[in-house]
């Protein structure tokens, strides 16, 4: 009597090929068999004529290491299909932390994040909290290049001493002993931004020693992408470690022309040996803090810092400068109106608002009124920005070694997890790719689009027995209707699940049935 068997399924297997009409058997968490399986016999049969199965999606660049903890059922990733995401990206981790460390995230907690315990300091014991708590989905853990150096250094922007160096590789090392997959960075946050690309190598190279991965949000997306690019390549061939290149993207309509050029590099590099690939979220529109707008050096000594001289007059007016500086020549002033404020708990209000509108109606210039609202919400203030090409998003995903990450977070439609607007990447991203660029616009077949969030992150991250539809793998599964399946989130209503996937199953358990959440906690602490 076997646990689970979906009947006349058309397999999308994880490796790109046609669909076939078949039978999964699932045991004990895995699939032992497949075909036409006429006479098998189980507790729970799961009629799937009229729908495709594919293996759990894997987001492979998400943040949702700071929201399992509050909402370990991970209800808009679930719902998409996603059964994997790889946290601890753009340099930013829950963990490792000092205790200076975890006393200044309690201090600064807005929004849900005050419900998060923070009864760890390791990364092993983060690791264990979501053990034993459970959680929806499996999860990849990256410890943050930002989180290694503040717990070093504080958040000095000069040179690491050797002994602050020393510092940073061995609580990489333990990290990665405890648990992480690599480390990330995100070079246009503070402190990463302050990361010479030297310290980047040594600390690669300890990840490398471990058998570990270098997820980059690289040092532009902008102006900088070609000469960024050349350095996370740089990191990945020097430091003797796999590369991923997270949420591709040509950011800014005079930049636009370096997408192409950009994938050509990584064509070129990995031509000559290096192990660098990429990912991308199916969206024009980017989403981050409203401080990544202001100049680097004002972010030096952490947010008081920054806040101090954001209420200096004369200090003011030269951060005013440096985000006059920044302003995309092609789009002048009518940027503005392209940056919407997603998620700001101290104001509300503004919340689904353009800095335009927002200007306009508090009687102040763009620039100003992005100042004065970081110093009102004490830097807690999130944007989406549109910048990116419609066209550059079609040319992307026919990369070959293009993947698919959020960049967002597991987040839920009603409760702590539900504030503001956040970038309907959220809710969305897996759907969207398979509705809009498979079957609405062709861009791949969709067969094509399941193998990009399957089967290929799942070799590139070496995971062991899953991303395919195979006899012995974990039954990571996701039923949908190929006809219906799509995104719903929006970015005045983000919070709305996916449709067309009514059933999903984590390591053989069914965690999503007939489009509803069981509440089953079946996802597993992933180890290298």
């Amino acid at each position: 009597m076997l646990d689970i068997l979906i009947k006349g399924a058309a397999i999308m297997d994880g490796l790109g090929g046609k669909a076939y009409k078949g039978d999964l058997a699932i045991q004990d968490g895995r699939i032992v068999e497949m075909g036409a399986l006429p006479q098998a016999q189980a507790r729970e049969i799961i009629d799937a004529r009229s729908l495709a199965a594919a293996p759990g999606f894997i987001d492979m660049h998400t943040h949702s290491d700071s929201t399992l903890p509050v909402g370990p059922r991970a209800e808009s990733k679930i719902r998409q299909g996603v059964t994997t995401e790889v946290t601890g990206m753009c340099g930013g981790s829950l963990a490792p932390l000092t205790e200076k460390q975890r006393q200044e995230a309690r201090g600064q907690a807005t929004g849900y994040r005050k419900l998060l315990a923070y009864d760890w300091l390791t990364f092993g014991e983060y690791l264990a909290h979501l053990r034993a708590q459970g959680v929806a989905v499996n999860v990849v853990a990256l410890a943050g290049h930002g989180t290694l150096r503040v717990g070093a250094m504080g958040h000095s922007a000069q040179a690491p001493t050797e002994a602050e160096l020393d510092h940073m590789k061995a609580a990489l090392a333990q990290a990665m002993d405890e648990g992480a997959w690599g480390f990330s960075t995100g070079l246009i946050y503070a402190p990463g931004f302050f990361a010479k690309t030297d310290e980047l190598i040594a600390l690669a190279r300890v990840a490398a020693d471990k058998g570990g991965f270098y997820f980059s949000h690289i040092r532009g997306e902008g102006a900088t992408l070609l000469d960024a690019l050349a350095e996370a390549i740089a990191i990945g061939e020097q430091g003797g470690l796999p590369v991923q290149i997270a949420h591709y993207k040509a950011s800014g309509r005079s930049h636009w022309g370096k997408a192409a050029a950009g994938l050509e590099m990584v064509d070129a590099a990995r031509e000559r040996g290096v192990d660098i690939m990429t990912d991308m979220y199916p969206y024009v529109a980017a989403s981050t803090g409203l401080g990544s707008l202001i100049p680097d050096w004002a972010h030096e000594g952490g947010r008081e810092a920054l806040l101090g001289r954001l209420r200096d007059p004369e200090t003011r007016a030269a951060i005013h400068g440096g985000v006059t500086q920044g302003i995309d020549p092609l789009e002048g002033e009518g940027q503005w109106a392209k940056v919407l404020i997603s998620v700001c708990s101290a104001l509300p209000g503004i919340e689904g608002k353009t800095i335009a509108q927002l200007a306009q109606e508090r009687g102040t210039p763009p620039v100003d009124t992005v100042l004065d609202l970081l110093v009102e919400a004490e830097a807690n203030v999130s944007m989406i920005h549109e910048k990116m090409s419609a066209e550059n998003v079609r040319m992307q995903l026919r990369h070959e070694w293009m993947m698919i990450g959020s960049d967002g977070y597991a987040l839920a439609a009603q409760g702590p997890l539900s504030e503001g607007k956040p970038h309907p990447r959220s809710y969305g991203t897996f759907p969207r790719v398979l509705a809009k660029y498979a079957r609405q616009e062709g861009v791949l077949t969709m067969e094509e689009a399941v193998h990009r969030m399957t089967g290929l992150p799942a070799a590139r991250l070496g995971l062991e027995k899953r991303g395919l539809l195979r006899p012995g793998y974990w039954a990571d599964v996701v039923l949908f209707d190929p006809e219906t399946v799509a995104d719903r989130a929006t970015y005045t209503e983000p919070h709305q699940y996916p449709v067309g996937s009514p059933y999903v199953l984590v390591n053989g358990q069914i965690t999503v049935e007939k489009g509803e959440h069981t509440g089953t906690l079946a996802g597993q602490i992933l180890s290298r």
